[in-house]
């Protein structure tokens, strides 16, 4: 009778007034990141009172999350899990290891198996082989990771019994022979591959698996690509839902280009580690541009050349190119390294760039050096309507946009309306030139752009910032701490194209 009561006493508790299938949707909004830590709020729960202990343990979605470190544990999970799917974290590393018979109470079920993530060691396969050789026909994610101080896990043919047709989600650290033919269903692929191990035929292998992907949404490789491939080289594989393929790799990234269509609309970002040589658009893109559909008709770009890392980033409603590297250090291969971005932009055709913005430009060689390429690079950009410079040395830029000193005489981006400076060096901001190049401007019957000044933590002299108001239509001075985030910077031109503000 006393326990009838204070069950009857809990129903009225403001939080049991909450319906019971609500009540049960707790756990999956649980701020704890850890499993364990996931494990012990949900014991908690049941332990509040007769009630929720009914309620929480009858939602089988909530145990059928398995580590495999308990055998007991793992047994009450398993029979509280009813027929939800499973996901199964398998952690092996020196300190810590799943539990061998925990994992033995799991074969039985592998047919409801949602997803398998792994972290383990060389041997981790032979107990993937052992426990894990039947069909998975709900099997939505594989992730295989090595964990510290291995290289790479390949995992073995007979995994499902040789078929993962139903995952959606392929993790993979270390590559296979790929004895799986039909990813119907694949939408995302991750591989991380050992540096220098991959070979001509790698590359072969990797395009039949993106062949029989045809959902293939988002690709992210790392330490693979192969400088050579061993593919006709007429094979074009079409890759028609990507959204975003990342490739993070030393130098070939246009051995595999070479043989991929990326689509209207997706992005693609080619990243090099420090101290590669290569140049970033002529040695990282195919030689058949036909191959990137993804960025005709570009109203964006985005470049930056600081001493830690050179970027080019073109964006438009086709898609996005980002290109990030190191290349080369130093002032002079530097600036040979900033000619060559600026005269490649033509092969990427920024025809209707409507924004560009530079950031951390500099030229140890004077203006002259720059008269080759950077007012090249303006005249292709007819369309442009945005300049923003950030932390450069303006004066070339500001001799491109001038008739009377770009050495073609002929008016640069006629339809320019505002040009942002970010200034950080009292020495970079050219007066008298922005003076006279909106004055050339002016007698060649182009329209007059406004300028917006922000002064990074010095303050400019006003009267200097002032007597432009003679010149441009409309002069905004600010101050800020700080130059923006360049991964920051507005895709398409229409916002945060100034920063934080006064």
């Amino acid at each position: 009778m006393l326990g009838l009561v204070r069950s009857v006493k809990n129903s009225f508790a403001p939080i049991n007034r909450i319906p019971s299938e609500v009540l049960s949707l707790i756990p999956d909004y649980s701020s704890s990141a850890g499993f364990e830590d996931q494990d012990a709020e949900l014991l908690e729960l049941t332990h509040v009172c007769r009630g929720w202990r009914e309620i929480f343990t009858s939602r089988s979605s909530l145990w059928a999350t398995l580590t495999c470190e308990n055998v007991e544990k793992t047994r009450v999970y398993i029979e509280r899990s009813k027929s939800s799917p499973l996901n199964i974290y398998l952690t092996k590393t020196d300190g810590f290891a799943y539990s061998e018979g925990a994992l033995r109470l799991v074969t039985p079920h592998v047919s409801r198996l949602g997803s398998l993530i792994v972290w383990g060691t060389l041997d981790t396969t032979q107990d993937l082989t052992r426990h894990f050789s039947r069909p998975a026909p709900v099997l939505r994610r594989l992730d295989i990771i090595p964990s510290a101080y291995v290289h790479a896990l390949t995992f073995p043919a007979t995994l499902f019994n040789g078929d993962i047709s139903p995952v959606r989600e392929l993790r993979l650290s270390g590559f296979t022979q790929l004895p799986w033919r039909n990813m119907s269903n694949l939408e995302v692929f991750e591989l991380r591959h050992k540096p220098g191990t991959a070979n001509a035929y790698f590359l072969t292998q990797l395009l039949d698996l993106f062949e029989s992907a045809p959902l293939l949404s988002r690709v992210d490789l790392t330490h693979f690509i192969p400088v050579s491939s061993n593919a006709p080289s007429g094979r074009v594989v079409p890759i028609p839902h990507l959204k975003k393929l990342t490739i993070r790799s030393p130098s070939g990234h246009y051995a595999l280009l070479e043989h991929l269509s990326i689509p209207t609309g997706a992005s693609l970002i080619l990243r090099s580690p420090r101290n590669a040589e290569d140049s970033p658009i002529f040695d990282h893109l195919p030689k058949n541009i036909n191959n990137l559909n993804n960025i005709s008709h570009v109203t964006s770009v985005s470049l930056r050349f600081s001493m830690e890392a050179k970027c080019a980033r073109l964006k438009g409603p086709s898609g996005e190119l980002y290109l990030h590297g190191a290349w080369i250090d130093g002032d002079a291969l530097s600036n040979i390294e900033h000619r060559r971005i600026f005269s490649s932009l033509e092969i990427l055709n920024p025809f209707s760039t409507q924004w560009l913005a530079v950031t951390e430009y500099t030229s140890s060689q004077g203006p002259d050096f720059d008269k080759s390429h950077i007012p090249q690079t303006l005249l292709l950009m007819n369309d442009l309507r945005i300049l923003t410079l950030i932390e450069c040395d303006n004066l070339p830029f500001i001799h491109a946009l001038n008739p009377e000193k770009n050495g073609s005489s002929n008016v640069p981006c006629p339809h320019l309306e505002e040009l942002v400076l970010y200034i950080k060096k009292l020495d970079w901001f050219y007066t008298s030139e922005l003076k006279e190049m909106v004055s050339a401007r002016a007698e060649s019957r182009a329209k007059r752009p406004k300028i917006t000044i922000v002064s990074l933590g010095k303050m400019l002299p006003k009267q200097e910032v002032f007597t432009l108001r003679q010149y441009f239509p409309r002069v905004e001075y600010k101050v800020d701490v700080e130059s923006p985030d360049w991964d920051a910077l507005p895709g398409d031109g229409n916002d945060n194209k100034r920063g934080r503000g006064a």
